[in-house]
């Protein structure tokens, strides 16, 4: 992907750490772990190599499942993730980082990666 894909980010980022199976079908595909989160993406971290344009389920431990498509890859191994969800399921993901944010969510399986928020 050429360009600055923070350019065209439509919603703010949290990064924090937790771990993702991504899910083929019925079968784990790869295991990674989360870099940061949004209402529309995240980007992982995989152990596999996933295939860029390709839908997955994204089951991030402790805090949900979501379909998703690979949309960029950088890092290595590090993959950029756009969410096919609707707005009720954006809704709960907002829901969730605001209850990580105040500190009501148990997060023990997690941890913040960095204290900043940056636009995803």
């Amino acid at each position: 992907m050429t360009g600055n894909s923070a350019d065209t980010r439509k919603s703010f980022r949290f990064a924090l750490t937790a771990s993702v199976d991504v899910m083929d079908g019925v079968e784990r595909h790869a295991f990674g772990t989360l870099v940061n989160l949004s209402r529309d993406g995240a980007a992982i971290r995989s152990l596999s190599p996933l295939d860029m344009g390709r839908k997955y389920k994204f089951h991030i431990r402790g805090v949900g499942t979501w379909s998703g498509v690979v949309v960029r890859r950088f890092d290595g191994r590090s993959y950029g993730l756009r969410f096919e969800t609707g707005e009720a399921e954006k809704r709960q993901i907002d829901r969730i980082l605001m209850a990580m944010m105040d500190g009501d969510m148990n997060v023990s399986n997690m941890t913040p990666a960095r204290p900043r928020i940056r636009a995803f």
